[in-house]
């Protein structure tokens, strides 16, 4: 009994800290990663070699397809004024955005315990490791959020603004993008007006930036989605499906998803006739953007990153189902951090990168934080 009214007692307190400390703590997290080169995603690079090769020729040449345009002109002007420190701390900045805009738009919606969730969503390991490198990822989704956070607060021009720098960044956040915007068109009938002079807004703007990609392809469309996956070989549906389930464990960790599993039939068998509560309007759209992301990332299961997406929409899931079980995210947030560290991986390629058997087993390996880390240290080597 005591425990319980420490930990309650604890978590008010916690739920009751500024924004600002939260980023504080998040700064401290993140800054110290920002001196180790552009980052281990060779995509990074990428990006600074199309700064690079403008500055030699004055001609656009996009990092990769469908184009990233919003993004590499950021990188180009910070790296300019101070190479990879500069352009990662760029990152730092957005992910702080994306931490300040989701507490926000959870306490705008009264999802319950906003700063617990945002510490999960801060110390995610994939979160963490994009926040402090030159990579797309958190600024796609920070411009997403501060789009969110500006439209529940009626200001439609900067939100529509916001919109598009988030898709210029990266294509596929038109998925939470437009799922929003229907969702607000749905739900908030006095704004109605409002909400589709934003969405056109926002779809114009995000249509220019990508007017760059589609110009090097001299406008045509057959090549600007097409992305090559390799020998067909490595794609048969088994892979496929296999790929897909198993970066989703890892991505999300094994202790996680059972602990996730745990609650769920622990719900389940305590009653007889069990009953959910009705999902509200919030808890529709965050479904909707999980299962819209899960599909694309079906039909392209490279990159675990393509699932950051759909975390913060995960996260309001969980403090919905959760709001009288302050341990239990407590224990989320630690298992969270732990996978930084260690991971625990059930299956082994025995050709990696070029998938095609694996062993199934339980190893104990190092977390995607200290991966990351080892993996940027060894490429400053000379």
């Amino acid at each position: 009994m005591k425990s319980g009214f420490f930990l309650r007692n604890w978590t008010e307190k916690v739920e009751t800290l500024p924004s600002w400390v939260l980023l504080v703590v998040a700064a401290v997290l993140y800054i110290p990663l920002i001196f180790l080169g552009y980052g281990s995603d060779s995509d990074s690079l990428g990006v600074v070699r199309t700064g690079q090769y403008f500055i030699a020729t004055f001609d656009y040449l996009p990092s990769r397809l469908p184009g990233f345009f919003v993004h590499e002109f950021f990188v180009f002007f910070l790296n300019q004024l101070g190479g990879s420190v500069l352009t990662n701390l760029g990152s730092v900045c957005m992910a702080l955005v994306m931490l300040h805009s989701f507490r926000q738009v959870c306490r705008h919606y009264a999802v319950p315990h906003p700063t617990l969730l945002s510490a999960v969503l801060m110390v995610q390991p994939f979160f963490w490791v994009s926040a402090a490198s030159t990579i797309d990822y958190l600024w796609a989704l920070g411009f997403c959020f501060l789009g969110f956070n500006l439209l529940l607060h009626q200001r439609y021009l900067p939100a529509a603004i916001s919109l598009a720098l988030s898709v210029g960044c990266r294509l596929s956040t038109v998925l939470p993008v437009g799922l929003f915007l229907c969702f607000l068109f749905l739900t908030s009938v006095p704004q109605r007006r409002w909400i589709l002079l934003t969405s056109f807004c926002a779809a114009l703007l995000s249509f220019v930036f990508f007017l760059p990609p589609l110009d090097f392809l001299e406008w045509d469309f057959r090549r600007w989605l097409v992305l090559s996956t390799g020998d067909p070989a490595l794609w048969t549906p088994v892979l496929r499906v296999g790929r897909f389930l198993y970066k989703n464990l890892m991505f999300f960790s094994l202790p996680v998803v059972l602990w996730a599993c745990f609650l769920y039939l622990s719900a389940f068998f305590r009653k007889q006739n069990p009953t959910f509560p009705r999902p509200d309007s919030l808890s529709w759209l965050s479904l909707a953007v999980i299962l819209s992301v899960e599909i694309m990332f079906l039909r392209i299961p490279i990159e675990m990153e393509y699932l950051l997406p759909l975390l913060p929409f995960a996260l309001f899931l969980i403090g919905k189902a959760l709001p009288n079980h302050p341990g239990q995210l407590w224990l989320l947030l630690t298992l969270t951090l732990l996978a930084n560290f260690l991971w625990i991986n059930p299956a082994r390629s025995l050709t990696p990168n070029q998938t095609s058997e694996v062993i199934y087993g339980l190893w104990l390996e190092p977390g995607y934080l200290l991966q990351d880390i080892a993996t940027r240290l060894s490429l400053l080597k000379p």
